[in-house]
């Protein structure tokens, strides 16, 4: 991430955080990475059976076409920039955007020493902030996020006796709630 966003002495962190999510929302990097998806979906969608509609329950079936067709953890990596998986990590940002709020991020200036800056993920917004807290009161912005890529990896380290509905499970994280758990 360029200096200039951490440049800003007399801010405090509020501004910092909301200045460094205007950058991850509003970007070329983002904005050619998602019309890049968009584009592919039809096509994708057609080639994995059709009726993809974004519904929560449609993640059940995207972890098993991600189980059959990934056969482990360094294979995702070795095929990562395919359209297969991009797209799919795409399809299961939109389900996560669709139905529970959140919102595409992708850093504009990602740091090679920091693999997962160069991947977009989906967020609450930023307007949403105040609703989640940090239980250690360490972090300022403790807002979900999911990296989809992230969560194919999960379910090949999980293997296939954990059942299906990981990839739905992860959309209870976006709960709001205090240090209480509640």
């Amino acid at each position: 991430m360029s200096d200039d966003i951490w440049d800003h002495e007399d801010e405090d962190e509020y501004a910092v955080a909301e200045r460094i999510d205007r950058a991850h929302a509003d970007n070329p990097r983002l904005t050619a990475w998602l019309g890049e998806q968009r584009g592919r979906f039809d096509e994708w969608s057609r080639r994995h059976g059709g009726g993809w509609d974004f519904d929560e329950r449609s993640l059940d079936r995207m972890e098993a076409l991600i189980r059959e067709h990934v056969t482990s953890v360094d294979d995702l990596f070795v095929r990562e920039h395919t359209p297969m998986i991009q797209t799919a990590c795409w399809y299961v940002g939109e389900v996560h955007n669709r139905t529970r709020g959140t919102q595409w991020r992708m850093d504009p200036d990602p740091a090679d020493s920091h693999p997962w800056s160069q991947r977009p993920y989906v967020i609450v917004p930023f307007a949403r902030l105040d609703e989640y807290r940090d239980p250690e009161g360490i972090d300022y912005d403790a807002r979900p996020q999911h990296h989809p890529l992230s969560s194919f990896l999960a379910l090949l380290r999980e293997g296939p006796t954990s059942g299906p509905a990981s990839l739905r499970g992860e959309l209870d994280d976006y709960e709001p709630g205090d240090d209480d758990g509640e």
